[in-house]
């Protein structure tokens, strides 16, 4: 066995977990990290109750989507050397593990022509890459839940989507981490559900960004409901379990940023004349200070009637997509 003391490397950037750590643990992280990656079936440890492993091991995760292949561990004492032994459930064949790493790295060559745009722009293109390629997993099949389930299947839960996410602006040298947590469905309100995220860090501000959500609620267009949002706009639906940075700072979001949001319902006409006048006919906006919320989907299906009328002279069949909670709408003039 060995302990693999003498191959340890410098931790990189985007390695939050690590860095949340003590010097000590750090050490630990860092011989689970190189074990996990040679693929040893066990790895020495300093002594410590199986609580602080079980952390430390769960970090290592966190930090490295491309350790796809490890589910868990068996935590053995060596008593002579007071020493703790773990060893890694592996899931896949050694010769799996490493040909499907290579197509993962070879897969995120898409990213290399966009490595010179700003982390705000490669954001959005790993958002829509997302959106536009990958479908949710309501299976929950074993590779849905790691960055294997959107590079082979073509879908994932939440946490492979989040996993991908990552390790792509991992990829484009975007600071970013994985954030754990609840989160209740905007479009049913069902009871909170375990749920998986990210983070991402643009110009010295820290934002949440859900591409799973995104994925889940846009119907014709892309949604970005959940691009760069506050605390205050996340936690409308999600709660947060893990220890992360704050996101206190608005209206860097994507409608924000894009002027697709209006206060009230003259500005609302006059965004969605503007958008018919264009030829755009699948219209997404987001709503700013609505207190009655109650019959506000028809109101907006009023006014987007109303605005069509004038234009084409004529009605106009209309369907709405509503996110109650961070008040975006989709509207569709068929």
């Amino acid at each position: 066995m060995k302990a693999f003391t003498n191959l340890l490397k410098p931790i990189v950037n985007n390695q939050y977990y690590y860095r949340r750590l003590n010097y000590e643990q750090q050490k630990i992280y860092e011989c689970i990290s190189v074990g996990i990656k040679a693929l040893a079936k066990e790895i020495k440890l300093p002594k410590r109750p199986i609580n602080e492993i079980s952390i430390i091991f769960e970090s290592v995760l966190l930090d490295n989507p491309l350790f796809f292949y490890v589910a868990t561990f068996n935590l053995a004492t060596d008593l002579y050397k007071g020493k703790c032994i773990i060893r890694p459930y592996y899931k896949y064949s050694k010769q799996f593990i490493r040909d499907t790493t290579l197509s993962i790295k070879e897969y995120l060559r898409v990213y290399d022509k966009y490595k010179s745009v700003s982390d705000i722009e490669k954001e959005l293109i790993v958002h829509d890459l997302c959106v536009n390629t990958f479908k949710y997993d309501y299976l929950f099949e074993d590779y849905s839940f790691s960055i294997l389930g959107p590079i082979i299947n073509r879908k994932a839960t939440c946490e492979g989507i989040a996993k991908f996410v990552k390790r792509s602006l991992d990829y484009l040298a975007v600071d970013n981490i994985i954030v754990l947590g609840k989160a209740i469905d905007p479009s049913d309100g069902s009871k909170p559900e375990r749920h998986a995220w990210n983070m991402v860090f643009i110009e010295g501000e820290s934002y949440h960004l859900d591409v799973t959500f995104d994925m889940t609620i846009m119907v014709r267009a892309n949604r970005y409901d959940y691009f760069n949002l506050s605390d205050n706009d996340i936690k409308k639906e999600h709660t947060i379990i893990n220890s992360i940075p704050a996101c206190p700072k608005q209206g860097n979001d994507y409608y924000t940023l894009n002027s697709m949001v209006v206060k009230n319902p003259q500005d609302l006409g006059t965004y969605i004349a503007n958008q018919l006048k264009k030829g755009i006919k699948n219209i997404v906006v987001k709503l700013q200070d609505v207190k009655d919320t109650d019959s506000i989907v028809d109101k907006v299906i009023d006014i987007a009637q109303s605005q069509f009328e004038v234009i084409n002279k004529k009605s106009s069949n209309i369907s709405c997509s509503y996110n109650p909670s961070q008040l975006v709408f989709e509207i569709y003039f068929r």
